[in-house]
């Protein structure tokens, strides 16, 4: 299960296509960056302890609602509830600008789910080319 806040260098991921963070004990706001994520086809949020708005942008307003489900501090598009108006949205920061984040136990438990990835990967074409 992960908790913490949601890193921001995953936005950084400009290739990526399915984010499931579904089910665990994040908190904090949905980073900007994700907006930025153009590749994306699935994604999904839902049953967290995630607040504020939904960062803007053409991506994230394309998934369901369900896809954010069970964060009730949640808000904006593509949610039925609005911001407020002092939950202004604010804009993705620079490269340079990025802290580095303090979510140091996530940061291994994504190096094994990309090192599961890899390998599942791997196996799929080898056993696929067999």
């Amino acid at each position: 299960m992960l908790t913490g806040r949601i890193p921001l260098s995953v936005g950084n991921l400009s290739q990526l296509e399915s984010l499931d963070l579904s089910r665990n004990m994040l908190s904090g706001e949905i980073p900007p960056q994700h907006a930025q994520l153009n590749f994306l086809q699935s994604f999904s949020v839902a049953h967290n302890n995630l607040t504020g708005p939904i960062p803007q942008g053409n991506q994230l307003r394309t998934f369901d609602p369900s896809s954010f489900e069970g964060n009730p501090g949640l808000c904006g598009d593509p949610l039925p509830k609005k911001c407020r108006d002092s939950e202004a949205l604010p804009l993705p920061p620079s490269a340079d600008e990025e802290d580095d984040d303090s979510w140091s136990p996530i940061k291994l438990d994504w190096k094994f789910v990309l090192a599961g990835a890899i390998s599942g990967f791997v196996i799929g074409v080898a056993l696929g080319t067999w």
